[in-house]
């Protein structure tokens, strides 16, 4: 198993550059972990965009609050 697979959060960030945007793709296990990464990138100033997804999960993509509720 990879590092990657046991982070529970992928975090993609755009920054602008001259030559155009690029986006970096990190993985955290706590969302607190975010605020060094901003913080010690790039300029927040040309931030883009801040993509925060679940790096998988215990139940399947299409459940609900209310199923997921149900069988926690």
């Amino acid at each position: 198993m990879t590092e990657e697979a046991d982070k529970r959060w992928k975090v993609a960030i755009t920054y602008r550059y001259d030559d155009g945007p690029r986006e970096t793709v990190t993985f955290i296990e706590e969302i607190a972990e975010l605020d060094d990464i901003i913080e010690h990138g790039p300029d927040w100033n040309a931030l883009v965009d801040c993509r925060i997804t679940l790096n998988g999960g215990n139940y399947p993509e299409d459940w609900t609050v209310e199923q997921i509720a149900k069988h926690a």
